[in-house]
């Protein structure tokens, strides 16, 4: 997928968040996340399967912990298959960030990060920066993001995400989401406890 072509679906996604919150906002009284429901998107465990449209799948294992509100801490581990270069693939990274509310309904968050990342035939450093836009109607979180990172060895790249999580209860989500990674866009399914 092209970078135009990145930019432009992530556009079309954060522009239907920002038209479609408000109508959202009207059945939910405009009541703003809870506290419990803004530590609940920045505090968890989650595990999850990808499938990228290189045709190889891989598990990641991701992490997040408010510790002084409105910052965080977040990390992942992400283990890919051999793929089409050959050789084990994998890729983990920590990120820094705050989040702030842009309305009452919808929540933003920006942060920077760092990691490392094996190609298979070649493994980088990176360095980068992401944002995200999210908000909560009822047990539905629907959230996108767009980041860039820059590869050490491997030049930069653009990187976007949207998804939605469903809570079967306040601890325990499974969720959906549409990204570009490491190793290309992808699917992926996951389920994460909430602390």
């Amino acid at each position: 997928m092209s970078t135009f072509s990145k930019v432009f679906t992530l556009t079309a996604v954060a522009s239907t968040l920002a038209v479609v919150t408000p109508s959202f906002a009207q059945t939910q009284n405009n009541a703003p996340f809870e506290a419990p429901e803004v530590n609940s998107a920045y505090n968890f465990i989650s595990a999850g399967i990808a499938d990228h449209d290189e045709g190889d799948d891989g598990f990641i294992l991701e992490g997040s912990y408010q510790f002084n509100s409105p910052w965080f801490v977040g990390g992942y581990f992400r283990d890919g298959d051999d793929g089409f270069q050959g050789n084990d693939r994998d890729a983990y990274g920590m990120k820094l960030g705050r989040h702030l509310w842009l309305s009452d309904t919808v929540l933003a968050d920006f942060s920077g990060r760092v990691g490392h990342v094996d190609f298979g035939g070649f493994d980088t450093s990176y360095w980068g920066v992401e944002g995200n836009l999210r908000t909560r109607i009822d047990r539905f979180e629907i959230y996108g993001g767009l980041g860039w990172v820059d590869y050490n060895d491997a030049g930069d790249d653009t990187q976007y995400q949207f998804g939605t999580r469903f809570y079967i209860n306040p601890q325990f989500a499974v969720g959906a989401r549409y990204q570009d990674s490491e190793f290309g866009d992808g699917i992926r399914l996951e389920a994460s406890y909430h602390f």
